[in-house]
């Protein structure tokens, strides 16, 4: 016999893996501060489990923890009161209700899988100033000295990589080649 309580949890565990970015950059947006933000994902991920029995299954599982990670977040900010410069709680508001609306029209595995294909046609100075700007983390002045380029010519290239990457993503969501 199966136990709904253990069911329930391994549900959540299952959707809070498959939603754990999502979650994260949210919370990064709401924090503006990375290592804050994944401990708040571990408190939201604690809630969760331990609330499972909230959610109802065949609903929107990412609106639903997002409005547990909103809490956390302004709980977060009243602990930390002027230390950190937090988003105000309307537009913490404002970002879940852009996000729902975002998720609504479009939902992001999809989104996930044109960017992983369209990365893959990305060559040259262009891929690695790709590389260092979001999987180093780097800034514009390390990235110009580490690929011989200047400062401005970094961020040209940076800007038009970014446009043919949302370019080829909506052309492959669309169903063009």
């Amino acid at each position: 016999m199966s136990d709904p309580q253990t069911e329930g949890q391994a549900l959540i565990a299952s959707l809070l893996m498959r939603h754990r970015t999502e979650l994260l950059a949210y919370l990064i947006a709401s924090v503006r501060n990375a290592h804050d933000a994944e401990d708040l994902l571990q408190d939201v991920s604690l809630a969760a489990s331990t609330s499972w029995a909230q959610y109802r299954p065949g609903t929107p599982f990412l609106a639903w923890a997002r409005e547990i990670a909103r809490r956390r977040v302004l709980d977060y900010g009243r602990r930390m009161s002027r230390r950190h410069a937090l988003l105000e709680p309307e537009v913490l508001e404002a970002l879940d209700a852009a996000a729902v609306d975002v998720e609504a029209e479009q939902p992001l595995e999809p989104r996930r899988d044109a960017l992983r294909s369209c990365l893959g046609k990305v060559g040259g100075d262009a891929r690695r100033i790709l590389e260092l700007r979001y999987g180093d983390k780097a800034d514009v002045s390390r990235i110009s000295r580490e690929v011989g380029r200047t400062v401005q010519a970094s961020y040209a290239i940076l800007k038009r990589t970014k446009q043919l990457l949302r370019e080829c993503i909506d052309r492959r969501l669309t169903g063009a080649t």
